[in-house]
């Protein structure tokens, strides 16, 4: 009977332990939150590109905005990519909105904790801090480039996802 109790309570202190261990592995609702895609890992688990949406200007291809996201963490983030160096400081940033069905439960910006910053001059790309993005939930990354003077003078968006 001793023996038996034994192998119970290893039986129960085994199972235990691995439902215990196995939530940290395990993303859950909102915990990204504006947290940075690249260090928390999530920008190179399961990577998706959800959608592309080039930048034109003076009918010019100047760059893209993106709606990137995690299969693994179920997140997305906006990413805005230029092909040539910004001429001026505070020159381009990108949002991501992230939805509720149809109400809009949050943002984030390149210049929020968890992204890396407005473009400024001499760079030519800034991601967004990342978003929880499972059902229900769905967002769009919308892109915006800025005159010296600080007046919108160009935007882009992607589709929802």
């Amino acid at each position: 009977m001793k023996k038996l109790f034994n192998i119970g309570m290893i039986f129960t202190l085994v199972f235990s332990l691995f439902f215990a261990i196995v939530p940290i592995n395990k993303a859950s609702a909102l915990t990204y939150d504006g947290t940075n895609p690249y260090s928390t890992g999530c920008a190179y688990k399961s990577p998706i590109t959800y959608e592309t949406e080039y930048i034109y200007k003076n009918g010019v291809k100047i760059g893209y905005v993106q709606l990137k996201g995690s299969a693994y963490c179920h997140t997305a983030w906006g990413y805005l990519k230029f092909y040539n160096a910004a001429p001026y400081d505070f020159y381009a940033n990108v949002w991501i909105d992230s939805f509720n069905g149809t109400t809009k439960r949050g943002y984030a910006s390149c210049a929020n904790s968890g992204g890396n910053g407005w473009i400024m001059k001499g760079q030519t790309s800034c991601y967004t801090a990342q978003m929880w993005n499972k059902d229900p939930y769905n967002a769009l990354a919308k892109a915006g480039i800025y005159s010296s003077s600080g007046a919108l003078i160009q935007s882009a968006n992607t589709g929802r996802y």
